[in-house]
């Protein structure tokens, strides 16, 4: 099922939110190719913000999007993978970001952590925005999210910036681990599902 504009819908595995440039939705296994060669060709990009980047090799991505569509079915994360709007999401498409919301607990209140990522030769264009914003609304819409936290670096500017574009405000500041490997501060920003509904 897909969906434009100020509307996104939950359908299992089979859950499409499209922009009007954008189709996300949970990757297939059929997917496992165009991710691997997304995450070989942002490796360098990515270890700029931050010390974990994810191995691009196919059997590691394999085993990532199976964890993946597991933890969407469970409805405890929630991994998006953006691709051109005209293409559908078709496995030969190329990844243009990916969107996740994680850490929702089972019969727990349902908090969780936003992170995003978009492709080097993307930056610029809003399609982070796009992604982020669709996936938000996915969340508060459609999966009873009740609120969302991003964690970013400080020197990760664009990314804070991105999050509070999209409503997210400074909350706390916590430790994790930054590049190259120690620990730094970082902004916890955070959004309410009221809030984002009192906004729209």
């Amino acid at each position: 099922m897909a969906t434009r504009g100020r509307r996104a819908t939950k359908n299992g595995l089979g859950t499409r939110v499209s922009t009007d440039r954008l189709v996300l939705r949970p990757a297939s296994e059929d997917h496992v190719g165009t991710i691997s060669r997304a995450l070989a060709k942002n490796a360098r990009h990515l270890a700029t913000v931050g010390p974990d980047v994810p191995s691009a090799s196919l059997v590691a991505v394999a085993a990532r999007v199976a964890a993946e569509r597991a933890a969407f079915r469970r409805g405890t994360a929630f991994a998006f993978y953006a691709f051109p709007r005209e293409s559908g999401g078709a496995p030969s498409a190329p990844v243009l970001a990916k969107v996740v919301v994680s850490g929702l607990v089972p019969g727990g209140p349902r908090v969780g952590q936003l992170g995003y990522w978009v492709d080097v030769g993307e930056e610029g264009k809003g399609l982070a925005r796009e992604a982020v914003l669709a996936v938000v609304r996915f969340a508060f819409e459609c999966a009873e999210v009740h609120a969302l936290g991003a964690v970013n670096a400080p020197s990760n500017t664009r990314s804070v910036r991105l999050a509070e574009r999209c409503g997210f405000e400074p909350t706390s500041e916590v430790r994790h681990l930054g590049p190259p490997g120690r620990e730094v501060p970082h902004r916890v920003l955070s959004l309410s599902a009221e809030d984002w509904l009192f906004s729209r």
